[in-house]
């Protein structure tokens, strides 16, 4: 190859080289680049989470990063310039960023969602009084208490200062009578809780000896009778296994008054001061003792009350006239338990300002008129209602051969009872509210051994939102309503109008009738006698109902009892009282809760 070949071979590979690493573009040299940046999240998602008070360091994988620069942005402002980027979780709330990285070949992004939550320490609540527990000797008390937030927290139990135990759940007991203490410590990621427990150990327990109010916000707990009538007169009583019984009349012991149950006959129109004395000699079981304790050992207590004898029944009897209304939607109290239909916004039509007793009564009188339910929530809720007339004891309405005087509507089905216990009242002081004296409808169940006449249930108001509401009873029973997130999510089913942490409902309780078939709970009706139940008693035969309609239960004056079974033979009542008689949960069904829609003078409805 002669020289001119040989230069010109060589222009031609140096040609190809420049064109290898360049290219002419508009007769301007611009060098090859790479291809984008390329991130990758540390979330799939793009979304992260942190808690007040700690930080969250986020940090990106980028690919073709050589030579880049980083920012990130919040609402178009840098806040950093390096590849990772730490956030400090001052508050709650959503904050949103972009985070950008740009190299000679361009600029990738992606956008960000921090959820900053609050610190979600454990909550301890304990169905207990303020006073803690009181305790017996020899007896074993096992405390487990409802813990919010406590997935894989840690549990610490000190009784006097001295650890105890460790798991969910501690059994106490003691052979020395005193006081102790006993606290409870449990910790999870976000902090710790505690609570402290007295205890006040008692060779036997204190007999409790009272006579309850009327009604939750009555004034006193005095009894009124019209002249003429028998008072029957029944104390409430806990805590005895033997118990004998002294009654006293303006201080001066009756003769053969020794039974539980007092028939009261006024000679005439005063007050009596009326005392009944309980006393147990040697409790063999652990169960009595009392508040007094004498120096020979008898265990004693007592209770008093007053009793004012008025005009004769009928005196203050209203008749009914052509203006008067056929319905009873004057609401004078609304007491439900707790229950997962109380509070409600949703279904059960309250507006979230419920926070007085009269707030809650207005709500109860709006929905009756509109002739919706009003719930009554677990056992012993109860509402009570009057009429602007007297309800006559004449069976104004006949169904089946039976007659009726009046009726309450309710939602019961077939397989969808919730009984509600009826009882009556008679203005007989003639002063318009219901403080005088309530007699139960017999329906049933009564006198049956599966009934009780004397059962009592104390709630205690939960410690946070969302969580269940315990309860104890008067037979040293246990349990809860259960908080339904899923179905129910208003924050307390504790009503938010009863200012006390604690209330404590009185009354008749039902065996339960409750069955679980194929996975489906069933709540079988009672043959007759009560509210919201699916029994003999009710609409006309035939009709298998369908769940959530209304339909009415009748009844009548004439069921109407003494506390010893007898007739009370009332000629008329002004106060109906409906309360909840069945304390059982049935699955996703939640408690059994009484509904009522309406109260109707049939006399009038005919």
């Amino acid at each position: 190859m002669n020289t001119r070949s040989k230069l010109s071979h060589i222009t031609v590979l140096l040609i190809g080289l420049l064109i290898g690493v360049a290219c002419n573009k508009n007769e301007v040299i611009t060098e090859e680049v790479g291809p984008k940046p390329v991130i990758t999240l540390d979330s799939e998602t793009g979304v992260y989470t942190v808690k007040t008070g700690n930080t969250l360091t986020i940090s990106p994988s980028v690919e073709h990063a050589e030579g880049a620069s980083y920012a990130w942005l919040q609402e178009g402002e840098l806040i950093g310039s390096t590849p990772s980027f730490i956030f400090t979780a001052t508050q709650t709330g959503t904050y949103y960023f972009t985070f950008q990285v740009t190299t000679k070949a361009g600029t990738a992004s992606e956008d960000i969602r921090i959820e900053v939550l609050e610190l979600t320490p454990p909550v301890i609540s304990f169905a207990l009084p303020e006073s803690g527990l009181t305790a017996e000797t020899g007896r074993s008390y096992t405390l487990t208490p409802d813990v919010q937030h406590g997935e894989n927290a840690t549990y610490e139990w000190k009784l006097d200062g001295t650890v105890c135990g460790t798991e969910t759940s501690y059994t106490f007991s003691a052979t020395d009578t005193g006081n102790y203490t006993l606290e409870l410590t449990v910790e999870n990621e976000d902090g710790s809780s505690q609570y402290t427990i007295p205890i006040v150990v008692v060779e036997h327990y204190p007999i409790v000896v009272l006579f309850p109010k009327p009604y939750h916000y009555a004034t006193s707990n005095d009894k009124t009778v019209a002249q003429g009538r028998t008072i029957y007169l029944v104390p409430h009583i806990e805590h005895t296994t033997h118990p004998t019984y002294q009654w006293e009349v303006d201080g001066q012991p009756i003769e053969n008054a020794n039974q539980r149950i007092y028939a009261f006959t006024p000679t005439e129109q005063r007050s009596y001061r009326i005392k009944v004395t309980v006393t147990e000699e040697n409790p063999d079981d652990a169960s009595a003792i009392t508040r007094n304790i004498t120096q020979n050992g008898i265990l004693t207590d007592s209770d008093e009350i007053t009793v004012i004898c008025c005009e004769a029944e009928g005196t203050y009897k209203r008749t009914a006239t052509a203006e008067s209304s056929p319905y009873g939607d004057q609401v004078y109290a609304i007491v439900p338990a707790p229950g997962q239909f109380v509070n409600d916004t949703n279904e059960a039509g309250y507006t979230g300002d419920e926070t007085t007793h009269e707030k809650a009564i207005a709500h109860a009188e709006s929905r009756l008129k509109e002739n919706r339910y009003v719930s009554l929530g677990g056992w012993g809720g109860y509402i009570i209602v009057g009429f602007d007339h007297s309800v006559e004891n004449k069976g104004g309405y006949q169904l089946e051969g039976a007659s009726y005087d009046f009726a309450i509507t309710g939602n019961a089905f077939d397989g969808g009872s919730e009984p509600g216990i009826v009882y009556v009242m008679q203005d007989t002081n003639g002063n318009g509210l219901p403080d005088d004296e309530w007699y139960e409808l017999k329906g049933s169940e009564y006198g049956k051994q599966t009934t009780l006449q004397d059962y009592a249930i104390t709630y205690y108001r939960p410690q946070a939102p969302y969580m269940k509401v315990g309860w104890t009873d008067n037979l040293d029973n246990t349990g809860s309503i259960p908080y339904m997130k899923g179905y129910h999510s208003q924050p307390y089913y504790y009503p938010t109008w009863i200012e006390e942490d604690s209330y404590t409902l009185y009354g008749t309780r039902l065996e339960p009738h409750l069955t679980l078939i194929n996975g489906l709970w069933r709540c079988d009706a009672y043959d007759w006698g009560y509210a919201d139940n699916y029994g003999s008693n009710r609409i006309t035969s035939g009709d298998n109902g369908q769940e959530g309609e209304a339909r009415d239960t009748f009844f009548r004056i004439s069921d109407a009892v003494q506390p010893d079974g007898t007739p009370a033979d009332l000629d008329y009542i002004d106060f109906i009282k409906v309360q909840t008689g069945v304390n059982a949960t049935a699955g996703a069904i939640g408690e059994l809760s009484t509904e009522v829609f309406r109260f109707k003078d049939m006399n009038i409805l005919q």
